[in-house]
């Protein structure tokens, strides 16, 4: 009867959802040119990546991908070169602002925004965020992009209406205004994961109902850490890499984990292929494309700088 028991008990594990495949990777097209710290979005059913991290200043190459002919190919670069920005698509134009970018003192943060479109495949200048941001992320939700996140701790968030042509801010509590998280939406939420405040990096996860106006906090991520990025596929949100710290030494991650809303805590997916930082992911066709980062972040993620594509195929779905 113990040896029934014990037999039953292991099929049960073996049955329950946690032990279902989480899927695996397989590499892509290689970008153009290696970079960390740039920003990838979707548009028509291509991928754009575009920026990121140079040996002397940021970069301004902009690349799409074709996943019918698994290529990547130039397009019009960038007005000037920007690392760790903000980019998204929305009413079929992709956006970018903020970042860090050269100026006179050197490389610093800047407020200005541009738009691309595939019809006259030009840069526009937009209006300027109220303010410079680099090391944060921004997201298109209904009819507006969100910038959340960012080297300046001012417990806000910029909101950009594209009709009106026209930013707010809006206010949000301490501690949420951290560099080098992830932000993801999902059902009406905007989900600030991870990142780093003061220094200390962060496992926090914060949930804004767009609905009430209303913050909460969701599971803590398996470990502290920041440069990481995430994407919602199949209503859960994947969390790719990033830094970390074990014992008292910080290292690039080749964690994978997932969460869905209502569960207490992250799921375990299969580890990236490499350890990388401050890349940046997607959803295409059904698929998770990690594209671009370093094996090293900071001062050395110029340096480190990958031009790998890895897609993750969910088996489960």
């Amino acid at each position: 009867m113990v040896h029934l028991i014990k037999l039953m008990s292991l099929v049960v594990l073996l049955w329950t959802p946690a032990a279902a495949a989480q899927g695996h990777w397989e590499s892509a097209a290689r970008l153009d040119v290696a970079r960390a710290g740039l920003a990838v979005t979707v548009l028509d059913g291509r991928l754009y990546a575009a920026g990121g991290a140079g040996l002397t200043a940021p970069r301004a190459e902009f690349e799409v991908f074709d996943p019918e002919i698994d290529r990547w190919m130039p397009e019009t670069s960038l007005p000037r070169g920007l690392e760790r920005f903000g980019m998204a698509a929305i009413n079929g134009r992709i956006y970018a602002a903020g970042g860090y970018a050269a100026g006179e003192l050197g490389v610093e943060p800047t407020a200005l925004m541009w738009s691309w479109s595939t019809e006259g495949r030009i840069w526009q200048s937009e209006i300027a965020m109220p303010g410079p941001k680099a090391d944060f992320a921004m997201l298109a939700v209904d009819d507006r992009l969100y910038a959340i996140g960012g080297t300046r701790d001012d417990n806000s968030i910029y909101v950009f209406d594209p009709e009106g042509l026209s930013w707010e801010t809006l206010e949000i509590p301490d501690d949420v205004t951290r560099r080098g998280s992830a932000v993801v939406g999902l059902d009406g939420r905007i989900y600030v994961i991870g990142g780093s405040l003061r220094g200390e990096l962060s496992a926090q996860v914060d949930i804004y109902d767009l609905a009430t106006n209303a913050w909460s906090r969701g599971p803590d991520l398996p470990g502290a850490s920041t440069g990481i990025a995430a994407v919602v596929h199949n209503s859960r949100i994947h969390v790719l890499g990033g830094t970390g710290v074990e014992g008292e030494q910080r290292l690039t991650l080749r964690r994978h984990a997932s969460w869905q809303p209502g569960e207490t805590a992250w799921r375990s997916e299969a580890d990236l292929p490499t350890p990388r930082t401050a890349a940046d992911a997607a959803v295409l066709n059904g698929s998770i494309y990690l594209i671009g980062g370093g094996s090293g972040g900071g001062f050395f993620a110029p340096f480190t700088a990958m031009d790998a594509t890895d897609v993750f195929f969910d088996e489960a779905s």
